[in-house]
């Protein structure tokens, strides 16, 4: 219980850190119930302090009906759209996988945009402000110059109602905090940039608002009739429990992992848990990880190697060589002779063309149809100005790609549109 509380009030100083501990506990009922106070919470105060005269009762159905709204359309849509982006798999395996994840983020996220928006809305109408700005707005609407739309279109009356304009004022807050929190949420679960995380979170609001309240007719119906409530439920019952069971195992796992890192001799946990964290792209918490796995045994050879990729990304690109030199030291064919492949992607960030064309020699010596290292030896002769050779490459790797099995074609999709790319620009 003092965890959940932690998480609750780390909302107002680390967020992200929060939603990514609640999300970690592996249960998702007390991360809804917390969502469905916080939603009532809002909900109720921020009417009452307009001044509409809904009850209790009314707000309990309204509040279950957002955290319906989340569950049943904003979290599968929210996975569709970001699978269509970065394909990963069926959209029902994708689903299976990230929906718990997700909708903990989501909810914690929703939990959060109430209260900092029941605290906003709680300064705007002590303080005065809500009453100016609602007159403010009934004059601006009222007036010669107010919007036709104001006027005379389907809301007119609306916004000539000041309970209106005063709940609209404390709703904009509290949705656009929401708003800002999904892009973090879905970033965070799916891993990806935060341009592409914006775009997800665009066009899946998009559709929930197309979506929504056909869920929501269908969603009342099943609830009215207590039969097809128990169908639904035996229906889905063995779906819902393989995506709680997958989420429970993944953290309880990292939690064994978590545990298993007070033996002070066990390399491999701290390890694991960096691969963890690498994949979620807490690139400094992986660091940490990889680099405490590397003072507990020092021939830690994939600590190495995943610190090179790290440094990597982070522009770190001395640091990268230096880590892959290790790699090298102890074993020049690890993963698949990848680590020549890494090195010389490091030398290409930094412009070191001639060096990343020598790794390059060493690894496509063993694989001579890798896509990847195929499009990297084409900028690598880009960069040394050889650019027939290039032009060349970038076909090798069109036609690698082109011809590869099925199973590997989505993971080299990537470096074909790269080519094409390049031939393009450089033609």
């Amino acid at each position: 219980m003092l965890d959940w509380l932690r998480f609750l009030l780390m909302t107002f100083y680390a967020p992200v850190r929060g939603m990514r501990g609640m999300r970690d506990r592996g249960s998702l009922a007390p991360v809804v119930l917390i969502a469905f106070v916080g939603q009532f919470a809002f909900g109720f105060v921020a009417k009452q302090f307009a001044g509409a005269g809904y009850g209790v009762v009314w707000e309990l159905f309204h509040t279950a009906k957002v955290i319906a709204i989340v569950a049943i359309v904003l979290v599968p849509i929210l996975t569709l759209v970001a699978n269509m982006f970065d394909r990963r798999g069926s959209f029902r395996v994708v689903l299976t996988q990230e929906y718990a994840p997700l909708a903990a983020s989501l909810f914690y996220v929703l939990t959060a945009a109430n209260l900092i928006g029941l605290l906003i809305t709680v300064v705007l109408h002590y303080s005065g402000v809500q009453d100016q700005t609602v007159a403010m707005l009934l004059q601006a609407y009222r007036g010669p110059e107010a919007p036709e739309f104001t006027r005379t279109g389907p809301m007119a009356d609306q916004f000539q109602n000041p309970i209106f304009l005063a709940y609209s004022v404390f709703v904009m807050f509290q949705r656009g905090l929401f708003g800002v929190g999904m892009i973090v949420a879905v970033k965070d679960t799916f891993r990806m940039s935060a341009a592409r995380a914006f775009a997800v979170t665009l066009l899946s609001c998009f559709a929930a608002q197309f979506v929504a309240p056909i869920a929501l007719h269908l969603f009342s119906g099943v609830a009215g009739s207590p039969f097809l409530l128990f169908f639904l439920f035996m229906l889905l019952r063995g779906y819902f429990s393989d995506i709680m069971g997958g989420h429970r195992a993944r953290a309880a796992f990292k939690q064994n992992l978590e545990s298993a890192t007070l033996n002070p001799a066990d390399a491999s946990a701290h390890y694991n848990l960096g691969l963890i964290h690498q994949s979620r792209g807490e690139l400094d918490q992986a660091r940490e990880r990889f680099e405490r796995a590397l003072q507990i045994d020092a021939d830690e050879i994939d600590a190495y190697y995943q610190l090179g990729r790290i440094a990597r990304q982070q522009k770190r690109y001395a640091d990268a060589i230096q880590n892959f030199e290790q790699v090298v030291a102890r074993n020049p064919a690890h993963s698949q002779h990848e680590v020549w492949r890494e090195v010389a992607a490091t030398y290409i960030a930094a412009g070191q063309f001639e060096d990343a064309r020598t790794a390059l020699d060493q690894f496509l010596e063993h694989r001579p149809s890798d896509p990847e290292g195929l499009y990297l030896m084409g900028r690598a002769h880009a960069g040394l100005g050889h650019k027939r050779e290039a032009t060349s490459l970038m076909q090798a790797c069109i036609e690698a790609v082109k011809t590869a099995p099925a199973y590997k074609y989505r993971s080299s999709k990537r470096w074909l549109n790269e080519a094409q790319q390049f031939i393009k620009s450089s033609q």
